[in-house]
C-alpha cells in the first residue's frame, strides 16, 4: 500500500470515528461539565464551598462529587484538623 491510499484509509478512519462519538453517550465519550456553582464541603463550620457542575450534553449533574471537590474538602480538613 502506498502512502497515498494509507493517508485516505486513515481519513476515512476519522470520519467513521468522529460519527460514533457524536452519537456516543457521555459516560462512552467523557460529559462536557459546566459550572452550576458550588456547595458546602461539609466541613464543621459550613465556610467552604466545592464545585458542582452539570453536563451540557445529557445534563447528568456531578452534585459536588469530582475531583477538585475532592482536593478541597482534604485541603479544608488539613487546615481545620477535621475529617470530611
Amino acid at each position: 500500500m502506498n502512502l497515498a491510499q494509507e493517508l485516505a484509509d486513515a481519513e476515512a478512519r476519522v470520519e467513521r470515528v468522529k460519527r460514533e462519538m457524536a452519537s456516543a453517550t457521555c459516560a462512552e465519550v467523557g460529559h462536557l461539565w459546566i459550572s452550576l456553582g458550588g456547595c458546602n464541603c461539609g466541613c464543621v463550620d459550613g465556610a467552604c464551598s466545592v464545585p458542582v457542575n452539570e453536563c451540557a450534553r445529557c445534563k447528568d449533574c456531578d452534585y459536588g462529587d469530582n475531583l477538585d471537590a475532592d482536593k478541597t474538602r482534604a485541603r479544608c480538613a488539613e487546615l481545620k484538623g477535621q475529617h470530611p
